[in-house]
């Protein structure tokens, strides 16, 4: 996972957190202004995975899944994302993945950036639909950073 981890160390010097690296379950987690919370997970073929909650999903709201998943049509409207149900939690996701090798730090600036971007795109959209629990400012998940070893 070293190319995976040049891109943390990279983007830590960038922000002023020298030593940004993936942990020993191969996580880091880095929060922005205690809303937006990314999880970086490396895999074995040190490609780098970000994912970042962004709302609850009512499982009576048919309109609000119709909304998310027409978001994944043009993922460049996504800043390359994909949004996704997390696995028997109904929490909503929005999820990124870079090839660690094939990536330059310039390419993953611009392209962690548009992810943030379309975080705060989608919580809105989210917060905009009835019957949806509100992302921003939700006392349960929004600025609330995970433990170690765990998705948010």
């Amino acid at each position: 996972m070293q190319a995976a981890n040049n891109l943390l160390n990279e983007l830590g010097r960038l922000v002023g957190l020298d030593g940004l690296a993936l942990d020993e379950s191969g996580q880091c987690t880095l929060a922005f202004d205690e809303t937006i919370v990314l999880t970086f997970v490396g895999d074995a073929d040190d490609s780098l995975n970000v994912v970042s909650y962004v709302g609850d999903l009512q499982a009576e709201n048919a309109p609000a899944a119709r909304a998310l998943l027409s978001r994944n049509f043009v993922p460049s409207g996504l800043g390359g994302g994909r949004v996704a149900l997390e696995p028997n939690s109904g929490r909503v996701v929005l999820v990124n993945r870079w090839d660690g090798v094939r990536t330059d730090f310039a390419l993953f600036q611009k392209q962690l950036e548009e992810f943030v971007n379309s975080v705060e795109s989608v919580r809105a959209e989210l917060d905009a639909l009835p019957l949806v629990a509100p992302s921003v400012g939700s006392s349960r998940h929004s600025s609330e950073v995970p433990p170690p070893g765990s998705f948010i």
